[in-house]
C-alpha cells in the first residue's frame, strides 16, 4: 500500500500502487510486436494488482479532415489511427502534442512539446490523478521527460534502461548525453533490463554521484514460446509458413538496421558457401522506412546469396512463437543490446542460439552450454559459430535443451514483474 498525492487537490489517500507508464514503444494495430516486452510486463503488473495506465504520444491534429493540409497534422493523424485505446486489458492514452507554428518563431523540440503536453494531459484527465509513479522506458528520452515534470506532478519516477539507450543513442547524438545528469538526479528507482547494461549506465554518472541500478529482466512467456511438440506440429507450422520440409532454417528476428548486425550476418552466410548447404537464413524483419533501413532482400541479391535467404517480414507474437518452434537454430548478431527479447524467446523455444556477447547475453548464455557467444562485428567468428551449429546435430539438440532449461530458471513475465512491484513498494517508503 502506498501513500499517494492528489495532483489536482493536494489531498493524501491510501490505496494500491498506481503507475503511469510513459513509453513511445508499445503495440499498435499495425505493429503488434512493437514494445511487446513492455506490454507483457505492464500486463503482468496489472494482474498483480498494480493500477497501470500507458501514455504514448502523437502530434495534435485538427478535426473535420483538416489534418490533410499540414505534414505535422498528417503524421499525428496517422499515428493516432493505429493506437489501441485498450490492449489485452491495459488502458492506453494517446497524448496529443500541439506543434506551435510557424516553427521559425517557436524553437521547440520534440521533448519540449512532450513535457508541455504530458503535464497538461495528466492534469486534465481524472483517470490519471492520484498516481504514485511515473514509469519511464528508456533513460535518454522518456525518463528525461518524466524528470522535467516530476516536481509539477509531485510523483516518484521509476526508469529503466534498455538496449541502445546507454550505448548507440548517446554516442551518436551527444545532445542526449546532457540528459543523464537530470535523469540520475530526479529518478527515484533506477533500473536496467540486464546487469551489464546497468553497469554501462553507471559509466555515464558523474564521479562521486554514482548510484545503484536495480536489475529487472524482461521475463519470458514459457507457455507461448516453447519447443515444438513432435514432427506433426513441425510439419503443420512449416506448411502454414510455406517452409520447405527438407530444409533447415537458421532464424534471425531483428529490425532491419545496421546496428542489428545484418551486414555481418549476410556476409557470414556468403563466406560459408557450401558449408551452409541444406540451410536457409530465415529473416523476420518488419518493413522499415527511414534513412537507416536496410533492404535485406536487395542486399542478398547483390551478394549472390538469395537462394540461401528466406525473407519472412513482420509477424504477430503468436505467429512468431509458431515460427520459432518450426526453426532449427537462431542467430542474433547485433552490436548493442540490453537483453534481446528475441533471444530469450528463441531460447525458450528450445533452439540452439548464437548471439553476440553484448548487453546481458552472457547473463543467460554460458558459451558452449546454453548457446554460442561471438564478438560483434566479427564476420569470421560469426561464420565459424554458424558452421559449428549447422554441422553438428547432436550439439544443436543439447544446446536447445539447455537453453529451454535456462529460460525456465530465468523466470516468466509474472515472476519478474513481481520483482518490479516489490521495488516500487520498497522505494515508495
Amino acid at each position: 500500500m502506498g501513500s499517494t498525492r492528489d495532483i489536482t487537490k493536494g489531498k493524501n489517500t491510501t490505496k494500491g500502487v498506481k503507475v503511469l507508464v510513459i513509453t513511445s514503444n508499445y503495440p499498435r494495430k499495425n505493429a503488434l510486436n512493437n514494445g511487446v516486452f513492455i506490454h507483457q510486463q505492464v500486463k503482468a503488473l496489472q494482474q498483480l494488482g498494480v493500477d497501470c495506465h500507458v501514455l504514448t504520444y502523437h502530434n495534435w491534429y485538427p478535426p473535420f479532415g483538416l489534418h490533410k493540409y499540414h505534414q505535422y497534422w498528417r503524421d499525428g493523424y496517422d499515428a493516432h489511427s493505429v493506437y489501441f485505446e485498450e490492449y489485452e486489458g491495459v488502458k492506453i492514452y494517446a497524448v496529443p502534442m500541439f506543434v506551435r507554428m510557424p516553427s521559425r518563431f517557436f524553437k521547440e523540440g520534440y521533448l519540449d512539446r512532450a513535457v508541455r503536453s504530458l503535464l497538461r494531459f495528466v492534469k486534465k484527465t481524472p483517470a490519471l490523478h492520484n498516481a504514485d509513479w511515473l514509469y519511464a522506458h528508456f533513460l535518454t528520452d522518456n525518463a528525461y521527460i518524466a524528470s522535467r515534470v516530476k516536481d509539477q506532478l509531485n510523483l516518484k519516477i521509476a526508469a529503466i534502461a534498455r538496449g541502445d539507450d546507454v550505448h548507440a543513442w548517446p554516442e551518436q547524438n551527444p545532445a542526449l548525453q546532457a540528459h543523464f545528469p537530470l535523469v540520475f538526479e530526479k529518478v527515484d528507482l533506477l533500473m536496467a533490463n540486464s546487469r551489464n547494461l546497468g553497469n554501462d549506465a553507471q559509466k555515464w554518472m558523474e564521479p562521486g554521484k554514482e548510484r545503484n541500478v536495480e536489475v529487472v529482466y524482461n521475463g519470458i512467456e514459457h507457455s507461448r514460446f516453447r519447443p515444438v511438440n513432435g514432427n506433426d506440429e513441425r510439419r503443420e507450422i512449416r506448411s502454414q509458413f510455406k517452409m520447405a520440409e527438407n530444409m533447415k532454417y537458421l532464424t534471425c528476428v531483428a529490425t532491419p538496421i545496421v546496428l542489428k548486425g545484418w551486414v555481418e550476418l549476410l556476409e557470414a552466410v556468403k563466406l560459408l558457401g557450401g558449408d551452409f548447404g541444406g540451410w536457409q537464413l530465415l529473416m523476420v524483419a518488419p518493413r522499415r522506412l527511414g534513412p537507416d533501413a536496410l533492404d535485406l532482400e536487395e542486399m542478398g541479391k547483390q551478394m549472390g546469396i538469395s537462394d540461401r535467404l528466406y525473407y519472412m517480414g513482420s509477424l504477430s507474437p503468436d505467429e512468431l512463437a509458431r515460427l520459432l518452434r518450426a526453426s532449427d537454430a537462431f542467430v542474433l548478431s547485433s552490436y548493442n543490446e540490453g537483453m534481446a527479447n528475441s533471444l530469450l524467446e528463441a531460447m525458450a523455444s528450445g533452439l540452439p542460439c548464437i548471439a553476440t556477447e553484448v548487453g546481458g547475453h552472457n547473463e543467460v548464455i554460458a558459451h558452449g552450454v546454453d548457446g554460442l557467444l561471438v564478438q560483434p562485428k566479427t564476420i569470421t567468428e560469426l561464420a565459424a559459430a554458424i558452421k559449428t551449429i549447422v554441422s553438428d546435430g547432436d550439439l544443436r539438440k543439447q544446446l536447445g535443451e539447455n537453453a529451454r532449461n535456462r529460460m525456465i530458471t530465468f523466470g516468466d513475465y509474472r515472476q519478474n514483474s513481481a520483482k518490479l512491484k516489490a521495488l516500487l513498494e520498497q522505494y515508495s517508503k
